[in-house]
């Protein structure tokens, strides 16, 4: 360890060649030292050189400059499609750092940098490890938009790329992209748990951890972040210590907002940072006013709620319909949610198309639902829709009617909707045993996960109609779900005190039972004692 932390020291004798094989030497032997000599090494000076090795030199990701040098060796050939060449300069550049020291054990030299981090005693080291890293991915985005690969969406591969490209040169160019990504966050997750436990009051600027994850979106919105639990902790904590400051979380979405609001813009980068842009600025909207609101959510999310069967555009038509539900249900934007809420339950209904050439809205309407959203999108959106135009929120006193309006529609459009089952990856999700459900299923689940928003005189007329819709649904199996769904609302608390006693009421002595039950929704409202016979019995 002497002599590790001598040659860390030793900056007399240390270059820009010499650190990358420090580096590598260290992490070899590494994990076979125990914790005591771990934690004796000089992280203070080791962690500075392991991020200028790995990111900068010219053995490592070289600050991602091979991606530019790509596109003068991508050359149109046969049939118009695009080829990069697995005999040129920049596949062979790309060959080499793939398979250099750095980058071929970037797993071990990031589980190495993470170590450091959790042991460096000066905080400002970790915030020029975040500026470092802020370069480094500023500087990969910027190259890969000079790339002609970046103006092709994933969906479109096929189409424009040769075989030979899609085949070799692509899947080793994302491998390497993804192992850069992955040591990015593993060293990201460690700096967060340090800001968290060392740095309460917040003085690391946590801005720079979100500008990160936004230059690597292209990388990440390609893989999915779902899955990636690292990356979603780094992300959702960042975005909870920023939410302390609320002047930093509005100038921070003034600086990453799209570069032409109202406008879908054509490269895939550019989607991909507004989809970026869309999932950040929801998690915020409960502390922005209603100024930003109004100047700059709603109009980036605008483009994107009006969509023309683009199955590029689906995530980012999602991510428009969540946000504009989070500002419109935030407290704070009550007048903007009633100029905003109609043609926002609109847009959720249906989706017009205008004529090229005219200004008139094409009388074939493609509906948002089951086309374009999702089942579990979709049943959100109306619960949160029924909720807002509900009392106690400010909204319900300028639309009282707009809540029994949305449930209307819905259940007229029982009549109409298709029976047979949605795609199992859009509808599996519906039901506990994974039993795929039809667009007349998915219809009655969002109108009985709106009741426990209605007031008492609208659910009391609700009930009813909800379990006659209930019997609508003609897939068994489906209308079963759905039964067990509205026993769950009636019982499980969902339903605040008055409601409870309300639906308790309805279930007991005013037919509910037997509507849901045996089907009779003939009974009689005349008051009768307990035992006695009604007019029509025989007895």
């Amino acid at each position: 360890m002497n002599t590790i932390n001598f040659s860390l020291r030793n900056g007399s004798q240390r270059s820009d060649i010499t650190d990358p094989g420090l580096v590598i030497a260290i992490s070899l032997v590494f994990d076979v030292l125990d914790r005591q000599a771990k934690i004796s090494l000089d992280h203070d000076l080791l962690l500075p050189i392991l991020i200028s090795s790995v990111f900068s030199s010219d053995i490592g990701l070289r600050q991602g400059y091979f991606l530019s040098t790509i596109d003068t060796d991508i050359i149109e050939g046969e049939g118009k499609k695009f080829n990069w060449s697995t005999k040129s300069y920049s596949y062979r550049q790309l060959q080499s750092i793939a398979s250099g020291p750095l980058v071929a054990t970037l797993g071990r030299l990031s589980r190495l940098a993470a170590f450091s981090i959790g042991q460096t005693e000066d905080m400002t080291i970790l915030q020029r490890m975040l500026q470092d890293l802020s370069e480094f991915s500023r500087s990969l985005s910027i190259q890969w938009r000079q790339n002609k690969l970046s103006e092709i969406d994933v969906s479109e591969e096929m189409l424009f790329l040769s075989d030979e490209t899609i085949r070799t040169p692509l899947p080793l160019l994302w491998r390497v992209l993804r192992i850069g990504m992955f040591a990015i966050i593993v060293m990201l997750t460690a700096c967060m748990g340090r800001f968290l436990s060392d740095d309460p009051k917040g003085k690391c600027d946590v801005t720079l951890v979100l500008r990160i994850l936004r230059n690597v979106c292209f990388v990440s919105s390609r893989l999915g972040t779902d899955t990636l639990t690292q990356y979603s902790f780094v992300y959702l904590a960042a975005i909870d210590v920023l939410s302390q400051f609320p002047g930093q979380a509005e100038q921070f979405l003034n600086e990453i907002q799209p570069t032409e609001i109202g406008k879908t813009p054509q490269n895939p980068l550019d989607r991909s940072m507004d989809l970026y842009f869309l999932n950040t600025a929801e998690q915020f909207t409960a502390i922005l006013g209603s100024d930003i609101a109004s100047k700059l959510l709603t109009p980036a999310a605008a483009p994107y709620l009006r969509m023309d069967g683009d199955p590029r555009l689906l995530q980012l038509f999602e991510a428009a319909h969540c946000i504009m539900l989070a500002v419109l249900a935030a407290p704070q934007n009550s007048d903007l949610a009633s100029a905003e809420i109609e043609p926002y339950a609109e847009f959720l209904f249906e989706v017009c198309h205008k004529l090229p050439s005219s200004k008139t809205v094409n009388q074939s309407v493609r509906q948002a639902f089951p086309q374009l959203i999702s089942p579990r999108q979709f049943r959100f959106a109306i619960k949160q829709l029924i909720r807002i135009t509900s009392p106690p929120w400010l909204v319900s006193r300028q639309h009282p009617l707009l809540s029994s309006t949305i449930l209307e529609v819905l259940y007229t459009r029982l009549d109409k909707a298709s029976s047979q089952p949605l795609p199992r990856s859009r509808s599996a999700e519906e039901t506990g045993d994974g039993e795929p459900m039809s667009e007349q299923a998915v219809l009655v689940l969002a109108l009985i996960d709106s009741l426990p928003s209605l007031p008492l005189d609208a659910l009391e007329d609700w009930l009813p109609i909800a379990v006659r819709s209930i019997r609508l649904i003609q897939a068994p199996i489906n209308q079963h779900a759905v039964k067990q769904r509205f026993w769950e609302v009636l019982s499980n608390g969902e339903m605040d005190v008055d409601r409870a006693a309300l639906c308790v009421t309805w279930w007991g002595t005013r037919g509910g039972r037997e509507i849901l039950l045996y089907g009779r929704d003939d009974i009689s409202d005349e008051p009768l004692m307990s035992g006695a016979l009604n007019q029509s019995s025989k007895l």
